[in-house]
């Protein structure tokens, strides 16, 4: 526990976003085989790409 408060905060802080992003992804894949209404379909692909994107964005800033 050699870590300051602030890097400890953030850090769980980071951890409770990347719990937030995987729920979110996991609720717009479970409805992912039925595409019943048009509106909905088109939402879950949305959301399929913005989390393509941000996973993206994550893999490029964890390069240091």
């Amino acid at each position: 526990m050699n870590k300051s408060f602030s890097k400890q905060f953030g850090s769980t802080l980071a951890h409770i976003q990347d719990l937030f992003d995987t729920v979110f992804h996991g609720l717009l894949k479970s409805g992912r085989n039925e595409k019943k209404n048009k509106v909905i379909s088109t939402i879950q692909d949305a959301g399929n790409a913005y989390y393509e994107t941000y996973t993206d964005i994550k893999k490029g800033k964890d390069k240091k």
